[in-house]
């Protein structure tokens, strides 16, 4: 048990967004999250990221309280993508994605060549070898997840914590990034709107109306009763001649 919460929620003007969510995320395992819009997918990862205080409940890093620990330990550990994540306008491509080395910095431990192979393999793992000195405001808007994307796997976290990093992306970004994502020795949950991207995952988490509805793997959770209870949809399951995987295909519901 790597990341965990007890009894999670967050309310704002009187409003609950998350509620009572109580979850388990294994090491090395990759956790999909889905839900509607307003589910409270991006409030709770922002919860898990301890970017956000709880107003109820715990989350619990290592099995410590993230109460007890220092935001740089925090930081060390825990890498967050937001879904609009924004950059100053005049920073450069490799100096973004150097941020990501802030949390291992300090007065006794400069710079080094080592810091320089990481950035250099996180640009190289997002296919923007060759975009170091290409300024923020002349980007795309994929190639800018991707710099935020490179600069979180600089940071080298245990866990990491994206919230729909396939957006803006072209497919074949879409799928070098998740492809990436399930290959790296790291702990993932990742907030995604392509229900056939989240059969990648090795489970998948369900919120609805800032609860949670349910957890399993995506055979359990990707049901043509769940999808339509929880998204409105009624949702057709098709086998890809290719692999034998299964596609989704979705028609609103009568």
């Amino acid at each position: 048990m790597i990341l965990s919460c007890e009894n999670l929620g967050w309310e704002t003007q009187g409003k609950q967004i998350v509620r009572d969510i109580s979850l388990t995320v294994n090491e090395g395992e990759k956790l999909g999250l889905i839900g509607p819009n307003g589910s409270g997918k991006s409030t709770f990862l922002r919860m898990l990221a301890g970017v956000r205080k709880p107003n109820r409940g715990s989350v619990y890093l290592d099995g410590q309280s993230m109460t007890q620990l220092r935001q740089r330990d925090i930081a060390q550990r825990v890498a967050l993508v937001e879904q609009h994540a924004d950059t100053a306008d005049r920073i450069s491509v490799r100096d973004a994605v150097e941020l990501g080395r802030t949390p291992w910095l300090s007065a006794l431990r400069g710079w080094g060549s080592q810091d320089d192979a990481i950035v250099a393999r996180a640009l190289t793992d997002v296919d923007l070898t060759g975009f170091n000195h290409r300024h923020w405001h002349t980007l795309s808007g994929g190639e800018r997840q991707r710099v935020h994307i490179a600069r979180a796997l600089a940071q080298q976290p245990k866990v990491l914590l994206l919230d729909e990093p396939t957006n803006h992306l072209d497919i074949r970004h879409q799928l070098s990034i998740l492809h990436l994502v399930t290959r790296l020795p790291v702990t993932a949950v990742i907030a995604l709107h392509d229900l056939n991207q989240a059969m990648l995952c090795d489970r998948i988490c369900v919120l609805q109306n800032g609860q949670l509805r349910a957890v399993g793997t995506p055979d359990e959770i990707l049901t043509g009763d769940l999808l339509g209870e929880v998204f409105g949809v009624c949702a057709h399951f098709l086998t890809d001649p290719a692999d034998q995987s299964r596609v989704i295909r979705f028609h609103t519901a009568m």
